[in-house]
Parts: structure tokens; sequence; C-alpha cells
């Protein structure tokens, strides 16, 4: 009797919980748009190129390293075979040198690519030519250093396996919980430390003067890439929809299915929205899934658990489709899966799973 008890005390928290999301949770509005996130390529504090060791990074400004500007370029040619037919409204990066040259290199193979791909022709069993549908580059290509990696403080320079071997004083859970969790803050830079001068030197005016001592996943998400998300990228998007939509009212409408939010309602149907590429760091983006998805309102805590377990290699595209919600500030994920059945969490998929997704 006790077990049946508990398991239907249980059973009316859970229901509990999802009925009270449900009323909370704010009605999304506007075109579904789509994100197509990339870490930038292997730099020299990444580890993978000779001589290299993997070093805790933050805003320290280091170069890609050979093999990061070719996986940059790789990705490029990417993006060129599976968008085709798709445009990219805009190219979002941070200040950081990694990832502007990421973007650069990936934005000049993209371009380079739709060149070849503009000039190639198939022919059919009866000889017939068929041309392949030219796209427009990115028409903006912004920087924006709310899009920074996670200032990793006092940490910054320090190479991981060193820290997380105790050599510098650290606890190892302690250096775990740095590295992962969304709320802990790894140990803050000194004020007048050397390296601090230089990143206000470098950063303070950009910034102005809110430079970092040290961030948690949280901070970067609420200070950072909220205001990025809400000032910048989404207008961006609207405003790309809204002039293909004023040019062909028809064109580019596209029809998303009813998507019942709780069970017992749904939202009107919504045109194809605006795409970006954003060219970051594996924090920061961590930050911006977790906004988009909304990971600190789930009572339950399974996608902020798959959030701080998520490790982004290096140049490797993911997407993400999201809408507004009528709060400012807030936004609903779409989850475009194969599975009707199933609601992911983080619904976040690989580049090539694009022209598939709903």
């Amino acid at each position: 009797m006790a077990v049946q008890h508990l398991l239907l005390s249980n059973l009316l928290l859970s229901t509990s919980l999802l009925l009270s999301d449900a009323l909370t949770s704010p009605k999304p509005i506007g075109p579904i748009h789509t994100l197509i996130l990339t870490r930038h390529g292997d730099s020299v504090w990444n580890g993978k190129y000779p001589g290299c060791k993997e070093t805790f990074t933050g805003w320290t400004d280091v170069e890609l390293s050979p093999i990061g500007e070719q996986e940059a370029i790789r990705t490029g040619q990417l993006l060129t075979e599976q968008t085709r037919g798709m445009n990219i409204d805009a190219l979002f990066t941070s200040t950081l040198t990694r990832a502007r040259m990421t973007a650069h290199h990936c934005w000049w193979a993209y371009n380079n690519n739709l060149d070849d791909q503009y000039m190639l022709r198939s022919s059919d069993t009866n000889g017939n030519s068929e041309s392949y549908q030219y796209q427009a580059a990115p028409a903006q290509f912004i920087i924006d250093h709310r899009l920074n990696e996670r200032h990793y403080g006092s940490l910054q320079g320090l190479i991981k396996a060193d820290a997380e071997a105790g050599k510098h004083g650290h606890d190892p859970d302690d250096v775990y919980q740095w590295r992962r969790s969304w709320h802990v803050v790894p140990p803050e830079m000194e004020e007048e430390d050397p390296r601090r001068l230089e990143e206000f030197r470098k950063y303070g005016t950009i910034t102005e003067n809110a430079v970092p001592k040290a961030e948690s996943l949280s901070m970067v998400a609420e200070e950072r890439i909220r205001p990025f998300l809400t000032e910048n990228l989404t207008p961006i998007l609207d405003s790309a929809h809204e002039y293909r939509m004023s040019s062909s009212s028809s064109s580019f409408a596209t029809e998303e299915k009813e998507v019942a939010l709780d069970g017992t309602h749904t939202h009107k149907k919504a045109d194809g929205g605006g795409t970006a590429l954003v060219v970051a760091h594996a924090n920061s983006i961590r930050a911006l899934i977790g906004v988009l998805c909304n990971v600190e309102d789930d009572p339950a805590g399974v996608a902020l658990n798959k959030l701080e377990r998520m490790k982004l290699p290096t140049a490797t595209p993911l997407v993400i489709k999201f809408r507004k919600t009528e709060v400012e500030g807030r936004y609903y994920p779409v989850d475009g899966g194969l599975d009707e059945d199933v609601k992911n969490d983080l619904p976040v998929y690989p580049l090539s799973s694009l022209k598939l997704m709903k």
C-alpha cells in the first residue's frame, strides 16, 4: 500500500509540474527561424595539432592551428552541400580571432563552392542539362563580443590535464564543475593580473569596460546571449523574413504543423523565417542552446543535465530552430525531428539532418 501511495504521489507531482509549466509557458509567435551553430576550428590551445596541449582559453586570443583552418574550410564546403536552395541571411561571430578566422575561412569556402555549383550541370538520360540553383552569400557579417567564449578566470592559460591532476592546487572535482556546470563560477582573475589588463586593452572599449573576471554558463546565458538574441540576431532574422515575404508573399511561405504546447491549445500556422550561421565557442553555443531551450525552467532538470554533459567538437555544424514568444527575450524551441512521438528536450541536430527536418 505504501508503495502504491508513493507511486500515486509521484504521478500527481509530475502531472502538477506539467500543468504548471503549460500554464506559465509563453505562447510562441512569428516565423520559425533556423540557426546553424558551429564551434570554431581547432586552435593552438585545443590540443589537436602536434606540439599543442589542451589549455583553458576563455578570452585569451589565440590563433587557429593549421588543422583548424582546414576544418573551417571543410565546414564551408559542408554548408554549400547541405544548404543548397536556402538563403543564409547573416553570419554572426565573436571578437576572438579563432572564431573570426573560422568564419572567414568558412565563408570563403562557402562562396567558392557556390561559384563551382553554379557552373555545374547535370545531364539526364536524354542529354538534357539542368543547372543547380544559385544561392546568395550571407547578406551580413556581424561580429559581436557577446558571442565570446565563457571567461575562465584565473584558469586561463593552464593546461587542462595539469589542472585536473591537481598540479595547480585545484581539487579535480572542482575543475570538472568549473568546466561542465551551468551555475558554478571558476576562480576569478585578479584585478591587477597582467592577463586582465591585456583584456581591458583589447576589449574594454567594445564591452564598455564590462570585461568579466570569470563566468558561469548561466552568467553567459543571461548577461550576454539573451541580450544578443533579443537585440541583434532575432531582429535581423525577422527583417530578412519580412523582406522575403514582401518580395513574394507566396514563394517563401512555408506551412508548419499546429503544435500542441500543453495538450489544451495550439498556435497558428507560422511562416518559414530567416537563417543565420553562428560561428562561436563551445560554451557560448551551449549557453545559446540553453536560452533557446529554456533549460532553467525545466523542474526535472533533464534538459539542463543534458546540456551540462554536452560536448561540442570543433567546426562541426549543428542546427536548431526557434520562435519568439509573447514575452520579449523568451524563446520557443521548435523540434523538427523525424520522430513525432518523441519530444527532444534539446532539439539540436547535425547539419546533415537539415533538409529532413519539418
